[in-house]
């Protein structure tokens, strides 16, 4: 499968710089498949004055949720784009007009008939000793650690009650 997100990655970057699009000239040319992504679809790393794409193995059978980030992660290699400032967001609209695509800087995944790429659970619960307001966790932190070094919004103590 990588021949062939390769190619589409060459296919894509053609595309856009037809569209006038300054995607840079330094681009990595192969695109990493990361199995263990759960969070992310893709990410596009700057090292050394090279970009480099990677996208989630979630996304090798999703034909085109894979276009649309594979241009997505291409758009953070314009110049000023390596954030979703106004720039980028602006050569997202234009991509989005002239392909018909939805390219936005995060996408909701829950309503997706293909699901999230990872159920999370709620494994803590924090509980404000004044106004009651339960925060939930589902990763270990240091809040869940030591919830009484922290504070509620409001000012009251944490504690943990799960």
């Amino acid at each position: 499968m990588s021949y062939e997100t390769d190619c589409l990655m060459a296919e894509l970057e053609e595309n856009l710089r037809e569209l006038g699009i300054p995607l840079s000239r330094n681009i990595v040319p192969q695109v990493r498949i990361n199995t263990r992504a759960k969070r992310r679809l893709g990410c596009c790393y700057y090292q050394d004055g090279v970009y480099a794409v990677e996208v989630s193995a979630a996304l090798l059978e999703q034909p085109e949720r894979l276009r649309q980030t594979l241009v997505h992660e291409l758009l953070h290699t314009c110049p000023g784009c390596r954030n979703h400032g106004k720039r980028w967001k602006s050569h997202a609209a234009q991509v989005n007009e002239a392909f018909g695509y939805s390219i936005e800087r995060t996408v909701q995944l829950e309503d997706d008939e293909s699901g999230p790429l990872r159920k999370e659970t709620v494994k803590y619960v924090l509980e404000c000793q004044s106004c009651g307001i339960r925060i939930s966790r589902t990763r270990m932190s240091k809040a869940v650690k030591s919830p009484w070094q922290y504070r509620c919004k409001c000012g009251g103590k944490l504690k943990r009650i799960q």
